[in-house]
């Protein structure tokens, strides 16, 4: 009898099993060429397709600046992270009085994303500085959400799009938050790599899509609709292919545009990358062949423990017989139940099965019977 995966995958899992994610396709959409979070899944197994949606700059808009530094000195400030050495000199050497925000700033916990950024807090004339060993902002911002940021009032140096997840996270626990923006947005130059992912979501063949900022989501969709791809990529994302916003501002984005994503707890990688890895178990059809286990992946076939990639036609030909194991399905059966064979022969589905067959040598996954159809071997 068949079976969808019901257990949840965690961080933890994956880290008992470097292949739990092997035989899925993820894309990964954030302001870099390629975000922490897809090295995170690849070494989990996944394949990666790294989507460049927004370009982060370190050419800060001074007024930005200078609003951010009047906001400051509103009163006390308790923390200040800073995620870039580039983006400290920046607000300082933007900020009308640059000794009355250092003042302001002195007596506040100053929490640096590594050694540089720490370098350039001291060379301003701040000392106490605590920085981290991973030389990631990420980690700052989880020490505060942990630490019972109610009441405190924090002063966020940004250079990425995805850390106003963290801010609004910190300001939903109660926090006070002003936010330093030492980046502004363009749009990705590598174009061909957003053409490609929307194309991969409009054919259904992406396992999952993790959106880390709403900056390069809007980009992603606005572009999906000039092409006219927008109705056929959200008819896919959150029914078929999980959608995961990395926080709620990525999220609102994407339900601006129709899809509704699931939210991981705390925007981070390790957070997401849970969130993907469950999204993707979940939809793992199992089943029996002769005595042997089933898993049918997105893009490969898990027998008895053994993985077998497997082209996208074949294996959704696979699925849908391991969907209803004791069930004999027609070509025209299974031309209605799989995505994009809509309009073939039936002598397109008898070569489907053909390489299905080819792809698992010595294994019958797949019995034809005769005048009738197909079926998943017994």
């Amino acid at each position: 009898m068949v079976q969808q995966r019901a257990g949840t995958a965690s961080a933890g899992d994956a880290a008992d099993d470097p292949a739990l994610l092997a035989g899925f396709t993820i894309a990964v959409i954030s302001h870099r060429r390629r975000h922490r979070l897809a090295d995170l899944l690849e070494r989990y197994g996944a394949r990666i397709v790294s989507v460049q949606g927004v370009r982060a700059v370190p050419q800060p808009d001074p007024e930005a600046l200078r609003r951010a530094a009047a906001a400051v000195l509103d009163g006390p400030v308790d923390d200040v992270v800073a995620a870039s050495a580039t983006g400290v000199r920046a607000w300082l050497s933007a900020a009308p009085d640059p000794e009355r925000l250092l003042a302001a700033l002195r007596p506040a916990r100053l929490l640096a994303a590594d050694a540089r950024t720490a370098d350039a807090l001291r060379a301003a004339g701040l000392h106490d500085v605590m920085s981290t060993a991973a030389g990631s902002a990420s980690q700052l911002y989880r020490y505060l959400l942990t630490h019972e940021p109610a009441g405190r009032r924090i002063a966020a140096l940004l250079d990425a799009p995805e850390q106003a997840e963290a801010c609004r996270s910190l300001r939903i626990r109660g926090a006070e938050v002003v936010e330093v923006p030492t980046y502004v947005t363009q749009p990705p130059n590598d174009v061909l790599g957003v053409r490609r992912v929307v194309e991969l979501m409009s054919r259904r063949q992406l396992d999952a899509v993790a959106w880390l900022d709403p900056v390069g989501a809007e980009h992603v969709l606005r572009f999906a609709t000039a092409h006219g791809r927008l109705p056929a990529v959200v008819a896919q994302l959150g029914v078929h292919v999980p959608a995961v916003g990395y926080g709620p501002l990525a999220a609102a984005a994407l339900r601006g545009h129709g899809v509704e994503p699931a939210e991981p707890p705390m925007p981070f990688d390790e957070e997401s990358a849970a969130l993907l890895a469950r999204s993707v178990l979940d939809r793992v059809v199992h089943a029996t062949v002769d005595g042997m286990t089933l898993q049918v992946r997105g893009h490969a076939a898990l027998v008895d423990g053994r993985l077998y990639p497997i082209q996208r036609g074949p294996i959704d030909v696979l699925r849908v017989l391991a969907q209803a194991p004791e069930s004999v399905l027609a070509s025209g059966d299974i031309r209605r139940l799989v995505p994009g064979l809509a309009d073939v022969d039936d002598h397109a589905i008898e070569m489907a099965v053909s390489r299905l067959r080819r792809a698992v040598p010595g294994i019958d996954l797949v019995q034809t019977v005769i005048k009738r159809g197909y079926r998943l071997a017994a």
